[in-house]
């Protein structure tokens, strides 16, 4: 009976083993965060579509600059909307690979700032005001990037009030920007930071928005769809105004 047993255990050993890995390639195939995941993979990917027509439409200008800035604009979201679909897709098999993938989604978030200052910038303020801000805003979004390599759990409500500081920097140079822009593109810019703050403030309080009925849509999701909408609404702003100014 105890030869039997001692042979058992070998086999079960093996079976728990086998069931255990076969889960682990089931939870592969599963995204960590669908809402999440699927809501930026959709904004990289309009990104990317946004790319070649935005620097078409925006080629030719004399300010050697000009082209650049457009495309440090689509780059800076195409590493957010990427590095945060890849972070709420995969679900590695280490913490450590888990907390980078986490540190690039939220360090991005500050390069996607400061892609967006980087045509304002230089199309609009131009000179010194402009370059000015410029490396200003790099600056913060480099020591933003270093404090999320070292700090990767501050409080959300602090990492929140950094970002939406950020983003309104612009309203040092309010004046040149509002003289400068037309109305409606104007319009484009303010909405765009409105709805970014709006989402800034739900990911900071973690408003339990759907919650309580959608397991894989909540707070967080809804975050995620108010950025997309930022990002449109700079989107055209660039396109349709900035991308041909001289």
């Amino acid at each position: 009976m105890s030869t039997m047993t001692a042979t058992a255990l070998p086999e079960r050993t093996k079976e728990i083993q086998r069931t255990k890995e076969i889960q682990k390639t089931k939870d592969i195939r599963k995204l960590k965060e669908p809402g999440s995941a699927i809501t930026h993979f959709i904004g990289m990917v309009l990104a990317l579509a946004g790319a070649i027509p935005l620097l078409i439409r925006g080629a030719g200008n004399p300010n050697p600059y000009h082209e650049l800035s457009l495309a440090v604009f689509i780059i800076s979201m195409v590493l957010l909307y990427g590095a945060s679909a890849t972070y709420h897709s995969l679900d590695l098999s280490t913490d450590r690979a888990n907390r980078i993938l986490r540190k690039m989604d939220h360090m991005m978030i500050f390069v996607l700032i400061a892609g967006t200052y980087t045509p304002i910038c230089v199309i609009v303020l131009k000179g010194a005001t402009g370059y000015g801000m410029l490396a200003f805003v790099w600056g913060i979004a480099l020591a933003g990037m270093i404090v999320k390599a070292c700090w990767i759990t501050c409080p959300k409500w602090f990492s929140s009030v950094i970002y939406i500081a950020m983003g309104w920097v612009c309203v040092l140079a309010f004046s040149q920007i509002f003289h400068t822009l037309t109305a409606a593109a104007f319009g484009w810019l303010l909405a765009g930071g409105i709805i970014y703050t709006v989402g800034g403030i739900i990911y900071a309080l973690k408003l339990p928005l759907f919650n309580s009925r959608h397991e894989n849509f909540g707070s967080h999701e809804i975050f995620h769809l108010f950025v997309m909408g930022g990002s449109l609404c700079h989107f055209i702003l660039i396109y349709q105004y900035l991308a041909v100014m001289a």
